[in-house]
């Protein structure tokens, strides 16, 4: 979903048929390299490969350690979000923090890691590959992943935020649903609730009784692009759209996320909702980011 949407609003953007050609580079050139940063390569039990992508503050660590914002789809979110946390969080009000984006070596396995397992018959349309490996992706993270980042280093657990869009955002529901002793804040950014006919929200009945075991509230930001299920003003005949038109109707990423901030307000849980005007799915990725570092870095959590 997310692919085909950025895709419909990147042809808007290609002037005819120019191509940029980006300039060679010189003799004296070197690449841009990011202070206080490391990448690790890592791989799970079932051999699935991973790049975690880690960036942390000048300042020395708060008396509880830093918070930590853990990102999914890291290959392209890490970059603006650990530079933008670090050099310009401070004017913002952001306290510093750690930035981990988890991403892939080569191709992507977005849709099988991020999405639930759904019963044989259930339709999945449109994921284009295997699906349903949230548990052992949820199981790496918590297993493998976290102790390895958070090893050596000064960390707040209960400051640990979980953020991601689109099918990203999807995990993260999966994830507070199903062990939500793992992170403090869920961020879902566009989330894709109509994977396997809406299966995440079958999680939802147990989820009272996990949150009441924990000794701290969970806190939830669930948001989506004003035009995710509807055209723009002046667009409703144009081909980029008409070509998206109907999945997005289907997918309902708006009105699925308004309705299950509704349904999880009776819960021990801190809901909020939030709509970003004039945005698409294509173009949701900065805001989502945005939030994200804002609630993951508040200098009063």
């Amino acid at each position: 979903m997310r692919r085909t949407l950025m895709l419909a609003g990147l042809l808007a953007l290609v002037p005819g048929t120019a191509t940029a050609q980006p300039p060679k580079a010189t003799a004296k050139a070197a690449p841009y390299v990011m202070p206080r940063s490391e990448v690790l390569h890592m791989r799970s039990a079932a051999g699935a490969e991973y790049v975690v992508y880690i960036a942390w503050p000048e300042a020395p660590p708060p008396p509880g350690g830093y918070p930590i914002l853990y990102m999914l789809d890291g290959t392209e979110s890490f970059a603006i979000a650990a530079e933008y946390e670090n050099r310009l969080g401070s004017y913002v009000g952001l306290a510093p923090g750690i930035v981990v984006a988890i991403g892939y070596p080569g191709a992507t396995r977005r849709e099988i890691d991020y999405s639930p397992e759904t019963p044989k018959g259930v339709d999945i349309a449109p994921a284009r590959g295997p699906t349903g490996g949230a548990d052992v992706f949820l199981d790496f993270l918590a297993t493998r992943l976290i102790p390895a980042v958070e090893k050596g280093r000064s960390v707040n657990a209960d400051r640990r935020t979980l953020a991601g869009y689109s099918f990203g955002g999807l995990f993260t529901l999966h994830a507070l649903f199903s062990r939500p002793e793992l992170f403090r804040t869920y961020v879902a950014s566009s989330p894709s609730i109509w994977f396997g006919d809406k299966q995440v929200l079958k999680q939802v009945p147990s989820l009272p009784d996990r949150l009441a075991k924990l000794k701290t509230q969970r806190r939830l930001l669930l948001t989506a692009g004003e035009y995710e299920q509807s055209a723009p003003p002046g667009m409703e005949q144009d081909p980029s759209w008409l070509r998206i038109a109907d999945l997005s109707r289907h997918a309902k990423m708006v009105d699925n996320a308004r309705a299950l901030s509704e349904e999880l307000r009776s819960a021990p849980l801190q809901v909020e909702f939030r709509v970003h005007p004039g945005e698409t799915h294509a173009s949701g990725d900065w805001p989502a980011i945005r939030d994200a570092l804002r609630l993951a870095f508040a200098s009063q959590p």
